[in-house]
């Protein structure tokens, strides 16, 4: 698989951080682009309490809106803290999901299979767990914002980066799996749509 024009946006990315036993796969754009879009989405929101008002073209005053804007901008501070942590790690218990907003863990016991999926919208590509009771579980989603002309060769790169962290987790996985918990052959759990 030819990566190199995906290697060099963000070599960093497609690294894992390897402490002790423990992989992590992060990526500092990722983490990056979550918290600046939290606080571009606050600041266009908050934005709005300089506007007169439609009704009566009045400008609210600071006792209407601060009770209202600072707990938003603690939140959106604890958001951006969140975010920051975000990433996907691996051990020789299962994968560690931290998420923003959540924490998942799954035991390499209760995975099926690691497989790369369509986004709903068909604009990227989802490396998912499957576990053994069927529920699939998003690990990463990846997807390129391009301008419709080049929508093609946003997928085509959303895959190839999709792919690769696939081959990643899935590598990790047989290396602290036992062959015969894997089901077979290494590659008989695998399902990656197209």
């Amino acid at each position: 698989m030819n990566l190199g024009c995906v290697h060099s946006q963000d070599s960093s990315h497609y690294q894992p951080i390897v402490d002790g036993d423990r992989r992590i796969y992060r990526s500092r754009r990722r983490q990056l682009q979550l918290a600046f879009g939290m606080v571009a989405f606050f600041l266009a929101t908050a934005s709005l309490i300089f506007t007169p008002d439609p009704e009566n073209g009045k400008l609210l005053t600071p006792s209407d809106y601060l009770p209202v804007v600072i707990p938003g901008a603690i939140l959106v501070v604890w958001l951006v803290w969140k975010a920051m942590k975000a990433h996907v790690a691996t051990d020789t218990g299962g994968i560690d999901l931290v998420r923003t907003v959540g924490h998942e863990y799954i035991p390499w016991s209760s995975v099926r299979s690691l497989e790369v999926h369509p986004t709903p919208g068909r604009q990227g590509f989802a490396v998912v767990v499957r576990r053994k009771d069927q529920v699939l579980l998003a690990v990463r989603n990846e997807i390129n914002a391009r301008p419709l002309r080049d929508r093609p060769e946003a997928r085509r790169l959303a895959r190839a980066k999709a792919d690769l962290f696939h081959d990643q987790l899935q590598a990790d996985w047989e290396s602290r799996t036992e062959p015969e918990a894997l089901g077979g052959p290494a590659t008989s759990g695998v399902a990656a749509a197209s």
